[in-house]
């Protein structure tokens, strides 16, 4: 292998890229081993399908209603099969990645915490910081202090 890194010849690229293909793939079944996630390939993809809807639309404020219905399945049938790919609920997930994007909007989009609130569609700044605080167990304040001393990651 280092030697095709060395003496690249025609090939050596597809070499390369089977090499680096491996590694991901030996990652992969080591991290879903780890975390004791299934490892199968997914019977359908609207786990997939979720996340990605998730991605786009978590400042629109939606429910696991409006998932289901943007990927074409009952609520039920979305959960079973979010439950079966990441072992976790629609609702969980949403709130997880809600929580992240209000730590990014509060720490790198200069925004106050009003705006942030309003921007991420919360009807009022104080429900975002209630809602915060019982997801993370800190308030507002607490997460961008800590953060600014570098107690926080």
């Amino acid at each position: 292998m280092a030697y095709e890194q060395v003496h690249p010849v025609a090939d050596s690229y597809h070499m390369l890229l089977s090499s680096l293909y491996s590694l991901l793939i030996k990652l992969n079944r080591a991290y879903a081993k780890e975390y004791a996630l299934p490892f199968g390939a997914p019977k359908n993809n609207y786990a997939y399908k979720f996340k990605q809807l998730l991605e786009k639309h978590i400042a629109d404020n939606l429910t696991v209603n409006d998932y289901a219905e943007m990927t074409g399945v009952s609520r039920i049938c979305l959960n079973k099969n979010v439950k079966e790919q990441f072992g976790t609920t629609v609702s969980d997930m949403i709130r997880s990645r809600m929580v992240e994007e209000i730590k990014s909007r509060l720490l790198f989009s200069g925004l106050s915490v009003k705006e942030v609130a309003f921007s991420l569609h919360f009807s009022e700044p104080n429900h975002m910081m209630r809602f915060f605080k019982s997801q993370t167990g800190q308030t507002v304040c607490e997460f961008v202090s800590g953060y600014q001393n570098g107690s926080i990651p």
